[in-house]
């Protein structure tokens, strides 16, 4: 409760600070608009921050320590001196400083020949000019605050210092003797409020008032017996009214947050213009421009404003207009936020799902025809795999439709990847495993059925799915904002090195496939997809590396629309085409109705119909190399071949090659 109660009371001491604030400010005001009819009763009820005006005090400081040293020594007297040397110090006090108005000396009646005496120096026309307030005022008086303002202060607890002292009488120093004198402190006198001098100097002014001490010896006891003072002039400073920036605070920042500029602009302070409201200037915020975009000074006045209102005439042309969504700075109402063109983005994803609708179809058929030797020797559940990665593939086109988000840009690699891994891991373990069955040379007895083939596979996704986590928790893609060459903003993932990373393993996936396509280039035409394969696979190394490389370098700078349009182009080089060249040699036999299993024909990529040799000769050719494997391919596929020819050829010697049948 009571800190609640604290917060409270800090909260009123601050509406009533703004309060006294604005009323000074009125008052300013009042004083440029009228004729004043003098006098300086009327003062600023306003806490300043003096500090900026320490350097100026102590001017009076050392003053009112000079007199009261003399007091001291001369036993509470200052008969010694004269009025020229009175005077002298007053003047020498304004002499040099340009933000001193005046400075005086005022002391108590009995310590010199007049009861009241007060020189005081201040500038006139370009010179100084002193003379003996006291003539014609009573300072003495209750009502002259700076009097008995500084008299009427606590002085219990005043330095008094004592210092060692050698006169001279002749070519001699005398025996040291010891002098205790009060000394008055910056803390020990006393401000007056800012007020008008009007009549008088007609300026603004505040006063600082050092006490002049005497002491009472038997008690060691400062007591007052007048002031030195320094008229500060405030007219030649500016009013600053804008908010508060952290900075070092000045004298005057007791006015700051009073400016009234709206809350589209800023208020910038002027200088230059004295202490005067209304030394501001309204300038857009950021986020805003100004109405006028031709006006030469894209600002709005300070004094302006204050006199609108004042005169409750506040109209919201001093308000700027904002600028375009995304604009953190703007001069006029130009875009700075590329929009998309949702009707590409529609075509591209529409085109996506035609693709997605034929690989589905593809599945199908590979499904429905899966006894067929055309599919069957590809091995079925493979591609079937592929085709379940060109899905996942494909839905990378959907996943980054949407506008980039955090979630979005760590979510869009991990379909494209494991897409990609499942797709092209399946191709290039089947072209292993015939690698492995027609190794020239090797007799050795091989047993590759299809699920040892998928028991190597899933380490591979799984290894995909492993660093694709540890990137998504390490340094996920984040959205950012990037621009144009255009110099708009749109909002896309950023790229770190697990990116490249990532490509660098995929390539390093591809050029293995490549040798191993190498490797098998002389395997028999029924097993040996390798030409194909190897075509799937410079397609995926060369326009998928080219596709990165103007993605990089030139999609960024062209806007979402162009990246989203390369994102397509990429999955349709590694989809599409890779299942053009795998699916469709195999697709057109069995339109054709080519019995693979006869051995009658094989088919070029083109389409074209090769006519091969027998299957006998076939048997006869590869008798020595073909070795016992588990692949898909049946000893039922061989014995059909040997029944068929049995009647026009003597039976063929296999020798020690035999297919193993399959799990």
């Amino acid at each position: 409760m009571s800190l609640l109660r604290y917060a409270g009371d800090i909260q009123i001491e601050l509406e009533a600070r703004s309060e006294n604030a604005y009323k000074a400010l009125e008052y300013v005001y009042r004083v440029q608009t009228s004729q004043c009819t003098g006098g300086t009763e009327e003062k600023f009820d306003l806490q300043f921050n003096h500090s900026a005006w320490i350097r100026l005090t102590e001017i009076a400081l050392r003053t009112a320590n000079l007199f009261t040293k003399i007091l001291v020594s001369h036993n509470n007297s200052l008969n010694s001196l004269t009025d020229q040397m009175f005077y002298t110090v007053v003047r020498n006090n304004v002499h040099g400083e340009r933000m001193l108005y005046g400075s005086a000396v005022a002391i108590a009646p009995g310590i010199y020949k007049y009861d009241q005496f007060c020189p005081y120096a201040h500038r006139k026309n370009g010179s100084i000019s002193v003379h003996d307030v006291a003539v014609n005022y009573d300072y003495h008086i209750n009502t002259t605050e700076w009097w008995y303002g500084p008299k009427n202060q606590n002085f219990d607890n005043i330095s008094v210092i004592e210092d060692t002292i050698l006169y001279r009488s002749g070519d001699v120093l005398l025996p040291a003797v010891e002098e205790e004198t009060p000394v008055a402190k910056l803390s020990d006198g006393y401000w007056t409020k800012p007020y008008y001098d009007c009549g008088g100097g007609d300026v603004w002014m505040v006063t600082y008032l050092a006490p002049i001490f005497g002491l009472d010896f038997e008690i060691k006891k400062p007591f007052f017996l007048g002031i030195a003072s320094v008229d500060i002039e405030l007219t030649l400073l500016d009013i600053n009214q804008c908010d508060p920036d952290g900075k070092v605070e000045g004298a005057l920042d007791v006015f700051r947050g009073t400016h009234h500029c709206l809350s589209s602009t800023k208020c910038l302070p002027l200088s230059g213009l004295g202490f005067k409201r209304g030394a501001y200037k309204c300038v857009c915020a950021d986020g805003f421009y100004f109405p006028d975009i031709r006006a030469e000074d894209k600002f709005f006045l300070g004094l302006e404003i204050e006199v609108r209102w004042k005169e409750k005439d506040f109209p919201q042309f001093f308000s700027c207009t904002p600028c375009a969504p995304g604009c953190l700075t703007c001069d006029d109402n130009t875009p700075c936020l590329y929009t998309r063109n949702i009707a590409l983005r529609i075509i591209i994803l529409l085109l996506t799902v035609t693709t997605i609708i034929g690989i589905i179809f593809v599945s199908l058929v590979v499904y429905i025809y899966r006894s067929q030797m055309a599919i069957r020797t590809a091995s079925p559940v493979f591609l079937q795999l592929m085709c379940l990665g060109c899905l996942l593939m494909c839905s990378y086109v959907f996943v980054i439709f949407p506008e980039p988000t955090a979630i979005i840009c760590a979510a869009k690699g991990w379909p494209m990847h494991i897409g990609f891994v499942l797709m092209y891991g399946a191709l290039v373990l089947k072209t292993w495993r015939i690698s492995v069955i027609f190794r020239v040379g090797s007799i050795k007895k091989i047993q590759l059925p299809d699920y040892v083939l998928v028991q190597r596979l899933v380490p591979c996704i799984g290894v995909t799915v492993g660093f694709l986590a540890a990137w998504t928790a390490a340094d996920p893609p984040r959205a950012e904002t990037f621009r144009t060459e255009a110099g708009l903003k749109y909002q896309g993932c950023s790229q770190s090195w697990w990116y490249y990373a990532a490509l660098g393993g995929e390539l390093t996936l591809l050029l293995y496939g490549c040798y191993l396509c190498f490797t098998v280039r002389k395997a028999p035409a029924h097993f040996n997809e390798s030409k194909k394969i190897a075509w799937t696979i410079y397609n995926a190394i060369i326009l998928g590396s080219f596709n990165v490389v103007i993605t990089i370098f030139i999609g960024y700078s062209a806007g979402p629309d162009v990246l989203y349009l390369l994102s397509f182009l990429e999955v349709q080089v590694y989809v599409t085409i890779t299942i053009c060249f795998i699916f469709g040699p195999k697709f057109w036999a069995l339109y054709k109705k080519a019995e693979v299993s006869d051995f009658q024909a094989t088919f070029s990529v083109t389409g074209r119909m090769k006519k091969p040799a027998t299957a006998v000769s076939i048997i006869e050719r590869f008798s020595t190399n073909i070795k016992t494997s588990g692949t898909q391919t049946s000893p039922e596929f061989f014995n059909a071949m040997y029944v068929k020819h049995k009647s026009s050829r003597p039976k063929p010697s296999i020798g020690s090659a035999r297919v193993a049948p399959t799990p």
